[in-house]
């Protein structure tokens, strides 16, 4: 089967989603890194109409939007599987993706993350203390119901890895080099140890921001 081939900026936390996802299958992909800025222009646009990463190409099929990604990968590779076979669990699954996509996403980690990590390192930008502290409100109610979603379990959804890990844990990665993971944290104790958890996992190793701009600037040489 040819290579898949995954169109990101590294330090995405939607293309690393992708880019864990395919390790974990021990699919063969290949990375071709976006520049910052330039996805809203051509050629990326042309993949993307509305300029955001992650795209695949896979045999000559292109396809956008991260949980429309993930759940082809996991039906293309089917092993090991990442979707629950149990009817109930698979809808927690898909309920904690649109929650990641819709509450975690937006409105907090494009505010937090953004104003602490991405702006700083990407842009040079200094953080809006107003921008995070108009975001926390949101950001306890989504880390509280994560927390709550989670529970004993080892992951997020089961005792099993799924997609929902793979797609949240890169968000809360970012949160976590913020002031802000401390205090969001504090009533949600188990989403730090699940985090330990998933960096512990080879995929994710594989895929810190560092390790995909170094994965970036090897595509390039």
């Amino acid at each position: 089967m040819s290579d898949i081939i995954v169109h990101s900026i590294p330090g995405s936390p939607f293309g690393r989603a992708v880019l864990t996802t395919l390790i974990e299958k021990g699919a063969r992909f290949r990375l071709d890194p976006v520049a910052p800025g330039a996805h809203r222009a051509e050629p990326h646009i042309s993949r993307h109409p509305f300029a955001r990463v992650p795209v695949i190409e896979h045999q000559g099929f292109m396809l956008y939007e991260t949980q429309a990604i993930l759940r082809y990968l996991d039906r293309t590779f089917p092993r090991p599987a990442l979707t629950p076979a149990d009817p109930k669990a698979a809808a927690r699954m898909d309920q904690a993706m649109n929650i990641n996509d819709w509450y975690l996403f937006q409105g907090v980690n494009n505010a937090i993350g953004f104003q602490r990590v991405i702006g700083p390192r990407v842009l040079g930008l200094t953080p809006d203390e107003a921008v995070i502290a108009a975001a926390m409100p949101k950001a306890h109610t989504v880390f509280n119901e994560f927390s709550r979603l989670l529970g004993g379990k080892d992951y997020l959804v089961c005792d099993t890895l799924t997609l929902a890990d793979l797609m949240v844990a890169p968000h809360l990665d970012i949160l976590a080099g913020t002031p802000e993971w401390g205090v969001l944290t504090a009533p949600a104790p188990n989403l730090v140890s699940w985090l330990e958890r998933m960096r512990e996992r080879p995929s994710f190793a594989a895929t810190t921001w560092e390790r995909v701009a170094a994965m970036a600037a090897a595509q390039a040489a």
